[in-house]
Parts: C-alpha cells; structure tokens; sequence
C-alpha cells in the first residue's frame, strides 16, 4: 500500500511560491510603512501651519490702534513692519486673559520675527515695554526659508515696511498678506482683513 504525500521536488516548489509571495507581501508592507511615515511628517508639518495661521488670524481681529514705547522710550507704532535685518512684525491686542480680576490692561504686545529659519512669537507682558526680559517666547513653525509680510493701506497699495512714510504711528492697515516659505512644502499664502 502506498501513501500518499508530497515529493521533495513539490515542497521545494512550494517553498520557493512561498518565499516569492513573502518577499513581494514584504516590499509592499514596507513601501505602505514609509509613505505612512511621510504622510504623518507632512501631516505634522501642516497641523503647525494651520495652528500659526490660526492664532495669528485670531490675534489681529483683536488689533487695536495704540502705539506703544520700546524699553529706551521711543514710540512705536500700533503695527510695525520691518525687513531691516529679518522679517518682524509686531501689533498691540486687546483681549489678554485676567481670570484673577487683578487691575491691569487687557492689552498685550506681539512680535513676530524669524531666528535661524524659525518663526518665533514673543508675547510682551504689557503693551510698553519697561522690562526688557519681561515676555514669552514660543516657536512656531521651523525649517522656514522666507517669509513675507505686506500690509494693504486704505490708498489701496501694499506696503513690505509699516507705517507708511509720514503716516501717524496709530494707523492700521485694512488688510495683511502673509506668505510663509519651506523647502519641501513651498508656499503658504494666508490674507487676513482687519478689523478697524
């Protein structure tokens, strides 16, 4: 009587069907790992760019037109713009916190400026700056490779540098075009109308 069973040649076919079978199931579980990977980095990198552009919206439609002084005195305006050594821009808001009822201004001053391909924020806290060490920074967005602000005037001009020559240090644009560059992602665009 003889048994039935597998000849060393058919599990050596089979052996090999399988390994074939491994190696392709591998490479495409490999391939799905590493997009994974990359689609959770850009996913990262767009969460932080909707988080900055969110605070910064929220931020402005809290503008107030109140120039303020710098640690020395000298007046600054109630939204300045500069490219003079990196790109900073800064505003004074109404609308800091007091859940403690402590009689103080609800107004705070905000600087925006890069620092070594980071975009930083520096809250100050109070509006004139008497205390030089007195402000939070936090970094927002890093690997930046430009950004650029512009400022939309009631003349219907934009302007890279605020206020406009010869205009009052309380003056407010309408409107703020914000572009902030990355290597790999390109171009963020975000155009934010005040409310004046």
């Amino acid at each position: 009587m003889k048994t039935k069973g597998f000849t060393l040649i058919e599990l050596l076919i089979s052996i090999s069907i399988l390994a074939i079978l491994l190696s392709l199931s591998y490479s495409g579980l490999n391939f799905v790992l590493i997009s994974h990977e990359r689609i959770s980095k850009q996913q990262e990198k767009f969460k932080k760019f909707n988080y900055t552009f969110n605070q910064l919206h929220t931020e402005l439609q809290h503008i107030v037109a109140r120039p303020v002084t710098d640690t020395y005195n000298n007046p600054l305006a109630a939204f300045f713009l500069s490219y003079s050594n990196n790109t900073e821009f800064s505003f004074t808001r109404a609308g800091r916190p007091n859940p403690s009822g402590l009689r103080r201004s609800s107004l705070q001053r905000l600087d925006y400026f890069m620092d070594d391909n980071t975009l930083k924020k520096r809250v100050w806290y109070a509006p004139d700056n008497s205390d030089i060490q007195s402000f939070k920074e936090e970094e927002l967005l890093k690997n930046i490779t430009e950004i650029k602000v512009e400022a939309f005037a009631d003349n219907g001009r934009w302007y890279t540098t605020w206020p406009p020559t010869d205009a009052p240090l309380d003056i407010l644009p309408k409107a703020i075009k914000l572009t902030i560059s990355e290597k790999d992602t390109g171009d963020f665009v975000q155009l934010i109308e005040l409310t004046r």
